[in-house]
């Protein structure tokens, strides 16, 4: 099989359609396009890697677009035989180091050494609440957390949009790990330039901004992640139980991703976007101009933002390629695999 997450195909097959419901507080569980369950009023969700920031900043990113506030976490450590003491402690000051920031809680784990763990590895699995608020000593409310999908109320013509930028985390990591390979095409300094910030993974703040943007008119939010932004798009489609029409190029993309993802033959559309968000916004054709005003205005805040489809008026989920005169249409398919994997055998999902 595919490395990284399991094929979608298979995971609908194989994973998902044998869950049964047992709890009436379920809101919301597995499924394609689901990043979160709901019970209630928490919300779950976790992130897997090799590498413990990554694993924290996909157990955060999915817990963002539920909209809840976070409250704590659990941390699974599977090492294997050759760890030692001293690496456990840099894992967790590293996770401890990460709470702080976020004022999250570790609320505690498991850590096993196995001799089948040929590598570490770590889940995170994050809890937050929806409906919750954060108060100052004089009770004055600083960040409310009451944001809820709306997916019934999605219709045709409301608008696609994403911030952020394709293949984000790929770029990064492929331009790091293969430096002296691109070396033999690009200057040095052009590699940098495809270098993110760790922060750049994390989206809590694109997604607040939408929020305090569009407020309810957001009626789905999915984080861009495993299968890039064009997985992220298939999978927006599956959830929202609606054909998709999306512009190929209004995609935010940096033209560094464009550059390497063709050095190594790979599709930067279908290359791991952690760090970006793609949304449903209801559409208002009585104010168009302030809704593009509004994109403008993120835009304005630093962060890559556009307009990039819209929901039809049938089951197809397509991209057009090509100009308005010699459009070319296309079609979204199930995630199988990331182009990530072409260039570097590392487990990200």
């Amino acid at each position: 099989m595919e490395l990284g997450t399991l094929n979608e195909l298979v995971n609908t097959r194989s994973v998902t359609k044998h869950i049964r419901k047992h709890n009436k507080d379920m809101i919301q569980g597995a499924g394609i396009g689901n990043d979160f369950s709901l019970v209630g009023d928490w919300a779950s969700c976790e992130g897997v890697s090799e590498i413990p920031y990554i694993a924290w900043v996909k157990a955060m990113n999915n817990l963002a677009v539920s909209g809840a506030m976070p409250i704590g976490v659990r941390l699974v450590m599977l090492l294997p035989e050759d760890v030692t003491e001293a690496d456990i402690k840099l894992y967790m000051k590293e996770f401890n180091l990460l709470a702080d920031h976020e004022a999250v809680q570790i609320l505690g784990g498991h850590t096993e050494i196995g001799m089948h763990f040929n590598k570490a590895g770590f889940v995170v699995t994050a809890y937050g609440k929806v409906d919750a608020y954060i108060k100052d000593k004089d009770n004055t409310v600083l960040r409310e957390f009451s944001y809820k999908q709306d997916i019934k109320s999605i219709k045709a013509n409301d608008k696609i949009i994403m911030l952020g930028l394709a293949g984000l985390m790929g770029t990064d990591i492929i331009a790091r790990k293969k430096h002296e390979e691109l070396g033999k095409r690009f200057a040095y300094s052009y590699i940098e330039g495809a270098y993110f910030n760790k922060e750049d993974y994390a989206i809590e703040g694109k997604v607040r901004k939408l929020i305090d943007t569009y407020g309810k008119d957001v009626l789905y939010m999915h984080d861009v992640s495993h299968g890039g932004i064009y997985g992220a798009l298939w999978q927006l489609g599956v959830r929202i139980k609606h054909g998709i029409k999306i512009n190929h190029a209004a995609i935010p993309i940096k033209q560094e991703t464009v550059e390497i993802s063709e050095f190594f033959d790979i599709n930067p559309y279908m290359l791991e976007g952690t760090g970006s968000v793609v949304a449903v916004i209801g559409d208002d054709k009585k104010d168009e101009k302030s809704f593009y005003e509004k994109i403008n205005g993120i835009v304005a805040c630093g962060i890559p933002a556009a307009v990039i489809g819209e929901v039809a008026d049938n089951n197809d989920k397509a991209v057009i390629l090509g100009d308005k005169d010699n459009p070319e249409k296309r079609f979204l398919s199930p995630v199988k695999g990331d182009e990530i994997y072409k260039v570097i055998r590392i487990n990200l999902t």
